[in-house]
């Protein structure tokens, strides 16, 4: 994850988990809320952009307004690469080619668009990226929050491909969808550690850790879960504990091999 003075391609991964996050969360929201209407569906979308971009702007170690954009662009790149890998995806395409490459064209506009618009935004009120270790809790927490989110929908939709799903069982896609959420982590943690410009393990630890909390409790919440059980708790504290653990790990990675060289370690 090599970097120059300006441009971070660790910056660009740590984008596409914020804006990709942000996107998803927006497009949950508006499931649970019963959203309909098409225009505010594509507000509510450019918004969650425009929240991940802010935070990626922020937590950019560069002062370029780039990487949000181009993370916003993986992430569209990701759900045109599932949808045409799938065979929903590609009865679509069939069906309506020129709808589906309108919509597609639209939502990414708009995801660059709320993307570059918060990173830009975010950089002209608060400046370049802090020296100080707290803030990258919070980056870190979303982070970790977007990649189990990105990681899940990922699984899911390759698991649910035919040749998939016909070959695996329910204990094997259950380990094959833990296993993406973990490596979604870890490379939430590297581009943690290689954008910082302080040491941020601890952060990343305590992040990592209410980021997947929140994501274990959402994912109860929409099994229908109702909460504040024993069991449901206890696998909520493994869960989240292991997230906060492959998050310090990918973040001590990340700062060892380029964040130190052009950071200053905490105190």
């Amino acid at each position: 994850m090599g970097q120059g003075p300006g441009f971070s391609f660790a910056s660009v991964v740590l984008s596409y988990f914020l804006v990709g996050g942000g996107m998803f969360t927006a497009m949950l929201i508006a499931g649970f809320a019963r959203v309909t209407g098409e225009l505010t569906l594509y507000a509510m979308m450019a918004g969650g952009a425009f929240v991940g971009g802010f935070v990626a702007g922020r937590a950019s170690r560069g002062e370029t307004v780039l990487e949000p954009a181009i993370g916003a662009i993986g992430v569209i790149a990701t759900v045109v690469g599932l949808a045409a890998g799938t065979e929903v995806g590609r009865l679509i395409w069939h069906v309506d080619s020129d709808g589906t490459m309108k919509f597609l064209g639209l939502v990414g506009g708009l995801a660059a668009g709320g993307a570059l618009g918060g990173a830009w935004i975010s950089e002209r009120l608060l400046g370049e990226s802090t020296a100080s270790a707290a803030p990258w809790i919070l980056h870190s927490a979303l982070a970790a929050f977007g990649a189990c989110l990105i990681s899940t929908v990922v699984t899911t939709v390759i698991l649910s491909t035919s040749s998939f799903a016909e070959a695996a069982n329910a204990n094997a896609m259950g380990t094959a969808l833990i296993a993406g959420i973990a490596l979604g982590c870890l490379l939430a943690g590297l581009a943690v550690g290689a954008s910082a410009r302080v040491r941020p393990i601890l952060g990343a630890f305590v992040g990592g850790l209410a980021g997947t909390a929140g994501f274990a409790v959402l994912l109860a919440r929409s099994a229908g879960g109702d909460g504040g059980g024993q069991d449901e708790l206890l696998i909520i504290s493994l869960f989240a504990s292991g997230g906060g653990i492959v998050t310090a790990i990918g973040a001590a990675i990340g700062w060892a091999t380029v964040g130190k060289t052009a950071g200053t370690p905490a105190s």
